[in-house]
């Protein structure tokens, strides 16, 4: 269910930033309806869509199975579990590579990876409260004006600790839809990105939890939403299938802080 993969990013996303944070990046750590943005719709031209004869569980099935062979896809938006809200826009694959930006309270990580070929970077704020633990205020900022606007080769355990970032692609294309337990609706059809799409939605006692599906070409999840309850989210799904750019910095733009001793 979708509130997994808020869980999922918010933790693993949560956790890979703390740790860079509290590690000064040489040590590494251990392991570890109708909605806003979706604008409602009628059919243009009054054709009866093949959805419209099926149940909220046989859509979702459709789904389901449109997604088991995608090797890759991009997510972007909010997502919270426990207290710990992140921002994303990420692009995975199945291989576990990955470019995009996530952020929370200590400020944004921009990063690529292909296989253990970890490089980040981040601004001002994540590297000040990276290094104002330890460090003096004077040292902490000489620190930050090293590494701000520059792309760093974390060492293998750092790498490794946010390299989870891009971990479990195939946990969160599993999650991507209500729970099939015959309990789901279908509301109003909407738009995503100016794609038609059927809206699925599934409730309990504490939450809301709402898939748009893809009603042109393949039945994927365009969107998906959590409102209530522990794990609220609003996440976009995009580029399905399409490779994942891994192309390294310019080599005059990485800093290899394990040469700076």
């Amino acid at each position: 269910m979708l509130h997994h993969i808020a869980h999922h990013i918010a933790r693993r996303t949560a956790t890979a930033l703390l740790c860079a944070a509290t590690t000064v990046i040489a040590t590494g750590c251990g392991p570890a309806g109708t909605e806003a943005g979706a604008e409602g719709t009628a059919s243009a031209t009054g054709a009866q869509h093949r959805f419209d004869t099926m149940t909220p569980e046989e859509i979702d099935r459709q789904a389901r199975d449109a997604l088991k062979n995608t090797t890759s896809m991009r997510f972007t938006g909010r997502a919270s579990s426990d207290g710990r809200q992140v921002e994303v826009d990420l692009a995975m694959d199945v291989h576990g590579s990955c470019n995009g930006t996530v952020g929370n309270s200590l400020g944004t990580l921009r990063i690529i990876k292909k296989g253990s070929l970890v490089h980040v970077r981040a601004g001002e704020d994540f590297w000040r409260a990276t290094f104002r633990r330890g460090m003096t205020p004077e040292q902490a900022e000489e620190k930050v004006a090293l590494f701000k606007g520059r792309w760093i080769k974390p060492p293998r355990m750092m790498s490794q600790t946010l390299g989870r970032i891009c971990d479990g692609f195939d946990v969160l294309v599993e999650g991507l839809g209500p729970a099939s337990d015959g309990n789901s609706t279908r509301e109003a059809d909407a738009t995503v990105g100016g794609r038609p799409v059927a809206v699925l939605a599934g409730r309990t006692a504490s939450e809301t939890t709402t898939v748009y599906i893809a009603k042109e070409g393949k039945p994927y999840p365009l969107r998906g939403t959590v409102v209530g309850g522990t794990a609220p989210m609003d996440l976009t799904f995009s580029d399905h299938d399409e490779p994942v750019d891994t192309t390294p910095p310019p080599p005059d733009r990485i800093l290899d802080p394990t040469k700076l001793r």
